[in-house]
């Protein structure tokens, strides 16, 4: 099924080092949270993190995503990775030496953000410039799954790096991964370095952009579905260390064997949707994951059993890549290219601000009810709003 897109010189070389930078930034993700659940045990600090990190994609992805139309994609793409890799060593100096504190943290996670929202545009339109139009579907079904299978790997090296070598030792584990992301940078030839599109004003093309998306039925469909399963379901995600902490009363381990769990569940989404292709079905199963999130939620949040939670979160970790990825996948195929790093942009600032704004509000409520009783109500209302959307989908859906 890949074989002809990994016979493919400048792909191969950048999964190879993609892979390595998306183990290590999920060894990073793992540790930040438990680095601020350590720091204060408290879940509005851990939805403030991730907002932290998130929060800027929503305001600075879309006007990135002009820039990711206009620039260099390659030169963006080294510029945003030798940031991210200063950063991640400047995580692990300061958690070795015990001198990090929550507030701290929260400025190096900002400015993590900030990186990562003129990174995330330009990374997800280098996949059409290094492949022809023929093998792009499977290039990004490629690396969907090779994402999520760092979703599944990288949790668990954090646990065991984390409890052998210290916390420390997974900052530095990522700062040293984004070497080999910057030598697959320097070797790649790219097919189209930029768009192609015709240059106006700045803000001119960023409204462009904005009524492209919203007057196309399909990608506006697709980002209102990306939007109700992060808000909630990805909140819960990124809660993960407080159900390893307060409900299943575990430490890092626990953190990471829950991580990594829906990690595994991400990757059996991955290979479905290489097999069920586009068109219709694709469609439905990005609708069938919104509403078993909310299903999934409202299960998790109601049970202190462990073993049960692993599944849960696993099949959680399944439905939320049939949104996220299935919802990219579809973007990818039908999106004008003079429009994509535009278009995408706006994806990213629903798919990565939604879940950080989410947890906020999880993790604010939880403090004073309760996680669970939270996550039980917040997956009721994920289910009612999702149902309604399933059926606003199938109104709109053209006729066979």
């Amino acid at each position: 099924m890949f074989a002809p897109v990994l016979r493919n010189r400048n792909f191969s070389i950048y999964m190879v080092g993609s892979t390595f930078s998306l183990h290590g930034l999920w060894i990073q993700r793992v540790a930040i949270g438990w680095l601020a659940w350590e720091l204060t045990e408290s879940e509005t600090w851990l939805g403030i993190i991730a907002l932290s990190e998130f929060l800027p994609i929503m305001f600075f992805g879309p006007l990135f995503g002009v820039l990711a139309d206009r620039w260099h994609r390659k030169t963006v793409a080294f510029a945003a990775n030798v940031l991210n890799g200063l950063l991640a060593a400047l995580l692990f100096v300061l958690v070795l030496l015990q001198v990090i504190d929550i507030y701290l943290l929260f400025a190096i996670t900002m400015c993590l953000g900030i990186v990562s929202s003129a990174f995330q545009p330009v990374r997800m339109s280098l996949i059409p410039s290094l492949v022809p139009d023929d093998l792009l579907a499977p290039a990004v079904a490629a690396q969907s799954i090779v994402f999520n299978v760092s979703r599944f790997l990288g949790p668990a090296i954090a646990g065991v790096a984390i409890a052998t070598a210290g916390l420390a030792s997974a900052f530095a584990i990522n700062a040293v991964t984004y070497l080999a992301m910057l030598l697959a940078l320097l070797l790649v030839k790219l097919r189209r370095a930029r768009s192609g599109g015709e240059q106006s004003h700045f803000f001119a093309e960023l409204k462009d952009g904005i009524d492209y998306t919203v007057t196309h039925v399909d990608i506006r469909q697709q980002l209102i579905i990306v939007a109700l399963s992060a808000l909630f379901g990805r909140a819960v995600i990124v809660m993960l260390p407080a159900f390893a902490g307060s409900i299943f009363g575990g430490g890092s381990s626990t953190l990471a064997t829950l991580t990594s769990v829906s990690g595994a569940g991400a990757v059996v989404a991955g290979f479905y949707l290489t097999v069920i292709g586009s068109g219709d079905r694709l469609l439905w199963s990005t609708v069938f994951g919104t509403v078993a999130t909310g299903i999934i939620m409202t299960l998790l949040g109601a049970t202190s059993s462990y073993v049960l939670g692993i599944g849960l979160v696993a099949v959680l970790g399944f439905s939320l890549t049939l949104v996220g990825v299935g919802s990219q996948a579809r973007i990818q195929t039908i999106v004008a290219e003079t429009m994509r790093g535009r278009v995408l942009s706006l994806w990213a600032a629903v798919a990565f601000s939604a879940p950080a704004l989410g947890s906020v509000i999880i993790g604010a409520i939880a403090d004073v009810h309760g996680l669970g009783i939270t996550v039980v109500i917040g997956g009721a209302i994920c289910t009612v709003l999702s149902l309604v959307l399933a059926w606003s989908v199938a109104r709109l859906a053209p006729e066979p």
